[in-house]
């Protein structure tokens, strides 16, 4: 099984008139997802699922996502994804899918956390900046500290 992590595109600072929830990618954030999916398509196949926190600049994320693959029928907003998701979490999530490849898309630190703790049993630091995409393999089923991190690319690689 392959699993791709998946950080929310630049979101909209916080602010005292919009809750953490509702915040928005900011129209950059939207531009460089977009190129950022457009260059993924060209060598990683179609997901078979896109699970995604229930935040708004998650959910615009996974949109987006969808749209370059035309995945719309293929999202499931799982709250345990939400900001605080636990490793355990995606993993259950993984395994629980009939899938050979799940993209599941969050927020950090968690994301970092989840890296580290599928493929080093959480002795490892990883950078996940906004709109980076990491893929790990799996021999099978989703387990702590047996995937293979295959690669971790920042979406300004495919900006033009």
């Amino acid at each position: 099984m392959k699993i791709y992590l998946i950080r929310h595109g630049d979101a909209e600072h916080g602010s005292l008139s919009k809750s953490d929830f509702e915040r928005e990618l900011t129209p950059s954030g939207i531009e460089k997802l977009k190129y950022a999916a457009a260059g993924w398509k060209q060598f990683i196949k179609p997901f078979d699922f896109i699970a995604t926190s229930p935040l708004k600049r998650a959910i615009q994320t996974t949109n987006i996502i969808a749209e370059a693959y035309g995945l719309s029928d293929k999202i499931i907003i799982e709250n345990r994804l939400a900001c605080g998701s636990r490793t355990e979490d995606i993993i259950n999530i993984a395994n629980s899918i009939d899938a050979d490849r799940i993209a599941f898309v969050g927020h950090e630190p968690d994301l970092s956390a989840h890296i580290a703790n599928l493929v080093s049993g959480g002795n490892a630091n990883f950078e996940f900046r906004k709109g980076m995409i990491a893929r790990i393999e799996f021999g099978g089923k989703v387990r702590f500290s047996r995937g293979v991190l295959q690669f971790l690319i920042p979406c300004e690689v495919f900006l033009k």
